[in-house]
């Protein structure tokens, strides 16, 4: 008989470990669920194993593609409410992961609700075709504006969509539709948070719900192209406010530096800046000092 490899042995008890747990939390009361199953835990969940474990959060988006994209709702636990944030996970993340729903947490406990979304990773093909070196930005037509770019590319029709205006077309009708949800229970202008990679969808998203109040990037990581297209993006938005928590490790005061001249260059003035101590990427430990930070520039606006 075969040897079980020690890799082989790893893979089928954590599989064990993950099916006993998903039993366990479904056996017990749904709030206490929530308390007592770890974020780290449901990372790797899927979104239905997801919703059953938490119920009484999840909230099913319908797509006009057929498929259904899950977010986790953290009503304000102080009333009365501050208003209303939608958090898009980093990329590969689901709306459990332990950054974005810690940070949900702590902002709950601040008087404000969040929709908290999972951001599906892109194929390697697509991921590579992302992270590919930018090219340099082309000069704008006459007439035309870096608004109007945007969104032909992501709202293109569904004959010439590529890969990629496909998968950005997923995540912004997901954020649009989380902003509508959160509309729809009387929470009014929701800012968005994006934590990592997802702050790359926040200046589109805006564009296209402009009740959206502010953004906040949470370490953001851009795509090459998205960074040196940023700046123009930004100006076609000039009431749009800004809030950019960066790591002071790492090099992330240097991108953020840089990402401000640029945008100042270009005449947008919206951008502020804070460092927190951060690590990439993102973890819960930082949930509270984020909460705190968003929080106080959302209500001293």
């Amino acid at each position: 008989m075969p040897r079980e490899t020690r890799s082989g042995h790893g893979h089928r008890w954590l599989s064990a470990a993950l099916a006993v747990a998903v039993a366990v939390a479904l056996a017990m009361p749904a709030g206490l669920v929530a308390e007592e199953v770890r974020p780290a835990l449901m990372t790797g969940m899927a979104d239905g194993e997801l919703s059953r474990l938490r119920p009484d959060a999840a909230l099913w988006l319908e797509l006009d593609t057929g498929e259904r994209a899950l977010g986790l709702f953290h009503p304000e636990q102080e009333v009365p409410a501050q208003g209303a944030l939608v958090v898009l996970a980093d990329v590969g993340e689901n709306a459990a992961s332990e950054a974005a729903d810690g940070l949900a947490r702590q902002l709950a406990k601040r008087g404000w609700a969040s929709l908290v979304l999972g951001l599906p990773a892109p194929d390697r093909a697509l991921q590579q075709s992302l992270e590919a070196p930018a090219e340099k930005e082309p000069a704008a037509e006459a007439g035309a504006t870096a608004d109007s770019s945007v969104m032909i590319d992501v709202m293109a029709s569904p004959e010439a969509e590529s890969p990629e205006q496909r998968y950005r077309a997923r995540v912004l009708e997901t954020l649009e539709l989380a902003v509508t949800e959160l509309s729809g229970r009387g929470y009014q202008r929701p800012a968005l948070v994006g934590i990592g990679r997802a702050s790359n969808h926040l200046v589109a998203a805006s564009q296209a719900v402009p009740d959206a109040q502010a953004l906040i990037w949470v370490a953001p990581e851009f795509y090459p192209q998205d960074a040196v297209t940023l700046a123009n993006q930004l100006t076609a938005q000039s009431e749009l406010a800004i809030l950019e928590l960066y790591s002071a490790r790492n090099g992330g005061a240097a991108d953020s530096r840089q990402r401000r001249a640029e945008a100042l260059r270009a005449g947008f003035e919206g951008l502020d800046r804070q460092p927190v101590a951060l690590q990439r990427p993102v973890s819960g430990h930082a949930s509270g000092a984020l909460a705190g930070r968003i929080a106080a520039w959302l209500e001293n606006r």
